[in-house]
């Protein structure tokens, strides 16, 4: 599309902004990206990274919007008490923050705050989990809900949060915790709050699909079920037994899945009250998924349903289930982490530089003396017009395998392999333009993917994206400014690791998820940012120091009026700090390259001044950040002879 024709409104359909953004992003006048944290105000994200730059804060940055966390936190609240009033349920709702999904201490601490409104509480799947969550949570009527395999330990410690007056929810796993549980009781003084997580027969659909069914991890059998509440009356502590837990599956695509789920965890409900069981609550788990594509589908990435039918379907169909059979309505917990914290993260990266194929700009007629096939390759590409497109992309195909054979058998130059690797290129995008991506790729399956640009990011997917390496996660990409500009490059992005899969290519788009991303050509001397959204959830607490690249900084942004104060930064880490993880310790270090310097400066490879500089130079360096950085060239003195 002609640039003159291009608009914002155009940029917003071709990254699905509005699909995905659920009014938390949009694109302004400017052609920039925007945050809209608290559902009203703006930031402008290009001038928000400016601002950071004058406080000598670079990219890679993630930016964590606190409102939005507030946001999501009501609408998750406000849709399920809509479902209550309008189905006369009688049961409470309470939202339940699995902190694993991000423990950032900063998320956590804002999470805790906005929920005193709403009496959100915490759930912990590890003995360090709950050493958070305990400390975390002050509000004695906020719920803690304890997942995961226990050992003795982290029964006492759940008892502890107990005899704290907390309401600690302790879910069995596996029938042995029952027997720990209950031996903590009696040492404690003090009656468990005790929960069972059953096994449905119901799965999910997806990348997590595997959390349900029969071959789950977690939860128990009907029979096990049978056996705990058994031990529970024969020990006179079936009264313990209050809360109901099932699980099936982080970001469940398709509504019909839950329903299902939800159908057949109230028939466990229900069945569990006749067997005397006073169960009170009922722990919905996880699942509600977020659109990460904006297509709102059944596609892994996507979720079918909105925030306010998925609330309907489990308030109405436990409902029902419960009016049936005229049981008491359980009060609702929901464990959704990833729908309350993926928006509120923004990974920003900037573009060190770009490899493309060839442009064109330099083809020259081989010499008359090279090989027939490289000759061949230049005739195809002047006659071009009038060859058949497919015959023509045979052709070429067949011609630079000739010309590789060649070279490998030592019967072409250098020069010559790399000129069939220009014309082949070239032809192949000429090709594309003249028939369409759509038709070259139905010939030579995925070859779009190899025409298009490198664009070389300052980033570690490893560190700051690992569920986009791990599982091909899908994450909407965006470039925060110029979108008033019809983009005109199409893009693969890869990081800076030395790890060929160190790169992103699955991208939302309104042709759906594509494996290039549409990006504009580099202007020399000017920054391109990029800005990679709804990464709240799962990936700081996942990735890992490949290459030994840490954290980047993180700016907790929070609105102040119409404008914005920058509440919390706290910086990357630095390269010592990354190399302690891995057992060098700065000192060690420093000590070493002191030692070795020093023979250098004693054997005259350098000078006592170069021994001053590059010392001091290794010593500053410890304390940078780990990611690529602009510095002045540093000055060498001469050698002393």
């Amino acid at each position: 599309m002609e640039s003159g024709k291009w608009t914002t409104k155009k940029a917003a359909e071709l990254y699905q902004t509005e699909g995905w953004g659920n009014g938390f992003f949009g694109i302004n006048k400017k052609g920039n990206m925007v945050a809209i944290p608290d559902g009203e105000h703006e930031i402008d994200l290009k001038e928000l990274c400016d601002d950071l730059e004058k406080k000598d804060l670079y990219a890679p940055l993630l930016l964590r919007f606190s409102d939005m966390l507030r946001q999501r936190m009501s609408q998750i609240y406000a849709r399920f008490q809509i479902a209550r009033e309008e189905s006369e349920y009688q049961g409470k709702y309470f939202g339940v923050y699995p902190i694993k999904v991000n423990q950032q201490r900063q998320v956590v601490e804002e999470i805790v705050e906005f929920g005193s409104e709403f009496n959100w509480g915490l759930e912990a799947g590890s003995k360090p989990e709950l050493h958070a969550t305990l400390a975390m949570l002050e509000d004695v009527e906020g719920l803690i809900v304890c997942n995961g395999y226990k050992d003795r330990e982290f029964i006492e410690l759940a008892m502890i949060g107990r005899k704290m007056g907390k309401q600690v929810f302790i879910v069995v796993e596996k029938p042995n915790e029952l027997d720990m549980i209950l031996d903590a009781s009696k040492r404690f003084g003090v009656d468990p709050l005790i929960g069972l997580r059953c096994k449905l027969a119901a799965t999910s659909h997806g990348l997590w699909e595997d959390s349900g069914g029969d071959n789950s991890k977690f939860g128990l059998a009907p029979s096990e079920l049978m056996d705990v509440v058994n031990k529970l009356k024969n020990a006179n502590m079936l009264h313990c037994l209050r809360l109901l837990h099932f699980h099936i599956g982080s970001q469940v695509p398709q509504i019909r899945r839950i329903k299902q789920a939800m159908q057949e965890a109230a028939r466990f409900y229900v069945e569990m009250r006749k067997l005397g069981a006073p169960i009170e609550f009922m722990d919905v788990g996880g699942g509600l998924g977020v659109n990460y594509d904006g297509s709102i589908s059944s596609n892994h990435s996507s979720v079918d349903y909105s925030l306010q039918e998925y609330a309907n379907d489990i308030v109405w169909t436990l409902k029902g289930v419960c009016d049936d059979e005229e049981m008491p309505h359980p009060n609702i917990i929901s464990e959704s982490g990833r729908a309350l914290v993926a928006h509120h993260a923004v990974l920003i990266i900037d573009v060190l530089g770009v490899s493309k194929r060839s442009t064109g700009t330099a083809l020259n007629e081989p010499h008359e003396d090279a090989p027939m096939q490289l000759r061949q390759l230049w005739m195809t590409l002047e006659d071009l017009d009038e060859i058949n497109p497919r015959e023509a992309l045979h052709d070429v195909v067949s011609l630079r395998e000739d010309v590789n054979k060649l070279f490998t058998l030592g019967h072409c130059t250098l020069l010559e392999r790399s000129q069939a690797d220009e014309f082949y290129w070239y032809i192949l995008g000429l090709l594309m333009k003249k028939i369409g991506k759509d038709d070259l790729n139905q010939m030579i399956p995925g070859i779009h993917k190899q025409l298009a640009d490198r664009y070389f990011c300052n980033f570690s997917l490893f560190q700051s994206l690992p569920d986009s390496w791990a599982i091909d996660q899908v994450f909407p990409v965006v470039p925060i400014h110029r979108l008033d500009e019809a983009p005109t490059r199409d893009a693969i992005l890869v990081d800076i690791t030395c790890d060929s899969d160190g790169k992103i290519q699955q991208f939302p788009t309104s042709e759906g998820v594509m494996d290039t991303l549409p990006l504009h050509e580099l202007k020399v001397g000017e920054d391109y940012l990029i800005g990679i959204f709804l990464t709240g959830a799962y990936q700081e607490i996942l990735g890992d120091l490949h290459n030994l690249f840490g954290d980047t900084h993180a700016i907790h942004v929070r609105m102040d009026g119409d404008g914005y104060e920058l509440e919390q930064v706290v910086e990357g880490e630095s390269v010592a700090e990354v190399l302690d993880y891995v057992q060098f310790h700065e000192k060690v270090l420093i000590d070493r390259m002191r030692r070795q310097l020093s023979e250098a400066k004693a054997t005259g490879r350098i000078s006592a001044k170069e021994y001053t500089t590059f010392l001091n130079y290794y010593r500053e360096g410890l304390k940078g950040y780990t990611y690529l950085e602009e510095h002045p060239a540093m000055e060498i003195g001469s050698i002393d002879k």
